[in-house]
């Protein structure tokens, strides 16, 4: 935070000045920087500060007739709208204040994304026997090992062993720096528009319906070792090119054209060599389906909002408990399959 005027800070450059101007140096240019470092430092503050307070607000604004209303309110008190999809003043309004267009779900999967990769990259190195690898080659890639450690998709594991829980982690798993940093771009670009769309509860519910319908196209069409959230992001461009043809209009048209183009870049791109196409196909389809029969929009009634905060808090379950089946038997397996090889 800025030094108030006449402070400690304001009184050493003053003191500095005085000594350049007496030097012969220019000690009004040093005071002018300092007080524009100041003031620069004032206006963030002030920019913070607002966005903490406006999160702590009692109110939110109905967007049919921007009337504010008590953040607990389900209809407007003044035209009678629905309110069902607002999000009340929180975490979700800090986020977008703090980081412009980004959303509380979309920050919150990204923050689990990373910090598994970081798990991941700060856990030593199992190499089978083989050479450990440098810190380098770690951040770009991770040895098959590690990544088995920590809940990749493996056929083997999740058809022959009954894995289950080897569908889901892999959507937050990623193979190295430049596929983190694909997925965690494509997100930010879609998340907050099916959000937008959707609502909260349903990004969640979709986000992993359609990863994991990607992981299990992935392991039981053929053996695979896959990690990755390509069939989460998939899904997004499948939902969102069906709801485009359903609302119709400029927009869905607009919709349409955008979402078409992503699907012909995917699809290219699903060809390269060392990408999971069967996982971006399983997720592209599970978007396309969820996209005829998720509902847009405000909710329409009760029954319909307490069915998808069920599917999201659902979700939410099926990670965490997944990822503690993850902590508990992961070694194991990883055991296992050095025993199978010949390392470790």
């Amino acid at each position: 935070m800025a030094d108030e005027p006449g402070g400690f800070g304001d009184k050493i450059v003053a003191i500095v000045a005085s000594v350049a101007d007496a030097l012969g140096f220019n000690g009004t240019r040093l005071r002018w920087r300092w007080n524009q470092r100041r003031r620069d430092l004032g206006e963030a503050g002030m920019r913070a500060e607002m966005a903490f307070r406006s999160a702590r607000s009692a109110y939110k604004m109905c967007p049919s007739c921007r009337a504010l209303v008590p953040r607990s309110a389900r209809t407007c008190t003044e035209c009678g709208s629905s309110l069902s999809s607002m999000r009340a003043p929180g975490l979700t309004r800090l986020v977008s204040n703090l980081i412009p267009g980004a959303t509380a779900t979309t920050f919150l999967i990204l923050t689990a994304n990373v910090g598994i990769f970081a798990v991941m990259l700060l856990h030593p190195a199992v190499t089978g026997g083989e050479e450990p690898a440098s810190p380098i080659s770690r951040l770009l890639r991770f040895d098959q090992y590690t990544l088995v450690r920590y809940g990749s998709g493996l056929s083997v594991l999740t058809r022959q062993l009954g894995e289950w829980w080897r569908l889901v982690t892999p959507v937050f798993l990623h193979g190295g720096l430049l596929h983190i940093a694909m997925n965690s771009w494509a997100l930010v670009a879609l998340g907050p528009l099916v959000e937008e769309e959707f609502g909260t509860e349903r990004l969640a519910a979709i986000y992993v319906a359609c990863g994991v319908a990607g992981s299990a196209c992935s392991q039981f069409l053929r053996d695979t070792h896959t990690v990755g959230a390509s069939g989460a992001r998939s899904g997004h461009h499948g939902l969102l090119l069906v709801h485009g043809y359903r609302i119709g209009g400029a927009y869905g048209q607009r919709l349409r054209s955008v979402m078409t183009q992503n699907v012909v870049l995917m699809l290219f791109m699903s060809f390269l060599p060392g990408i999971d196409f069967l996982n971006h196909l399983g997720g592209f389809l599970a978007g396309c389906a969820l996209g005829f029969v998720a509902p847009s929009g405000p909710f329409r009634n009760r029954a319909t909002e307490t069915l998808w905060v069920v599917l999201a808090w659902g979700s939410i379950v099926l990670v965490l408990a997944s990822f503690w089946m993850m902590a508990t038997r992961g070694a194991d397996d990883l055991e296992m399959i050095l025993r199978a090889t010949g390392g470790g």
